[in-house]
């Protein structure tokens, strides 16, 4: 692991070769002498005096190496059981884009790959020899503290990723609570979001942000509903305010008959001529030109045959329909 802190590792295990010079040549039934003090139990009081001093030495020495051994364990196995935690796991799973630092994500996963790399095997402590027991009691202390430490430097790169996960829902929510004003068709939700804010509690922001988010919803489909409803209701009272126009005609006379002009009598010398009306425009798609009728003669002059200046003029008709013609009434 790169960084100024990086991840103890536990002491290298003392060789057997180290441990087997330590020990002198000497008669089995011959206890080793220790530093002088058993010469001088020697003197005073014999052989019995150094046995019983020595073996206490070793005993204690033992005891010593047998409680440093137990916490090396325990803090081996309380390193391999955090590596596996929920709490641990779920940290590791935070994503760069759900955290204020991006930086504590990628630190956490190194430290956590430098980690689980560890695999020190713990001795246990030897049987005799004082020498020997006091030097692997003083590896297994160094191994219980790093194993520890490791332990923490993990928990601490957690920690900071979660802390900052919680800066980002924070900056979120807070984000949210303003924007939202006015915007919600019920304002307690605001209302627990603030409170929720205030006491930096992950879940209850999630919660308070989807409840806030959830209202701001329901009022923007009860307005577009209102909307709606309003421009039907707009449509509809323009659709009564149109007058009924469906009994008035309003075609053109293209193709029909576009009627006639004329006809009629007419004043001539002695009385009135009739004129057949004649078609003033035809029809463009089928129309028809009357067929001269008989026409009424006209009335009598009154007072005698040409007294009043005028002479009489008679129609004479042909009922085959071809036009009259005048003649004299004489």
């Amino acid at each position: 692991m790169s960084g100024s802190n990086p991840v103890p590792q536990p002491p290298t295990e003392p060789s057997g070769a180290a441990r087997a010079a330590s020990k002198p040549k000497r008669p089995k039934w011959l206890v080793p002498v220790i530093a002088g003090g058993c010469a001088v139990v020697l003197a005073a009081g014999g052989i019995g005096g150094c046995l019983y001093w020595n073996h206490d030495r070793l005993t204690a020495a033992s005891e010593e190496c047998a409680t440093s051994y137990d916490r090396a364990v325990k803090a081996r196995k309380k390193l391999t059981e955090y590596l596996k935690s929920d709490a641990l796991q779920t940290a590791i799973r935070v994503k760069d884009s759900e955290v204020r630092d991006a930086k504590t994500v990628g630190t956490l996963a190194s430290t956590v790959k430098t980690a689980s790399k560890t695999k020190t095997d713990i001795p246990g402590c030897p049987a005799d020899g004082l020498k020997d027991i006091k030097a692997v009691t003083a590896w297994l202390d160094k191994t219980a503290t790093a194993y520890a430490k490791t332990v923490g430097e993990v928990k601490g790169k957690a920690e900071a990723v979660n802390a900052s996960k919680l800066d980002k829902t924070v900056a979120d929510a807070t984000r949210i609570l303003n924007d939202s004003k006015g915007r919600v068709k019920d304002d307690k939700v605001r209302a627990a979001l603030e409170n929720a804010i205030k006491s930096k509690d992950g879940k209850a922001i999630s919660d308070a942000v989807k409840a806030v988010n959830d209202s701001i919803k329901a009022k923007s489909d009860a307005d577009a509903n209102a909307r709606a409803e309003k421009e039907k209701q707009a449509a509809d009272n323009a659709a009564q305010a149109r007058p009924d126009n469906s009994g008035s005609y309003t075609g053109d006379t293209t193709g029909g008959y576009t009627g006639y002009t004329g006809g009629g009598y007419t004043q001539s010398q002695g009385g009135y001529a009739y004129m057949p009306q004649q078609s003033t425009g035809g029809s463009t798609g089928g129309g028809y030109t009357p067929t001269p009728q008989p026409q009424p003669a006209p009335p009598p002059s009154q007072g005698g045959g040409g007294d009043d200046g005028y002479e009489d003029i008679c129609w004479a008709v042909d009922t085959s329909g071809k036009p009259g013609v005048q003649v004299p009434c004489n």
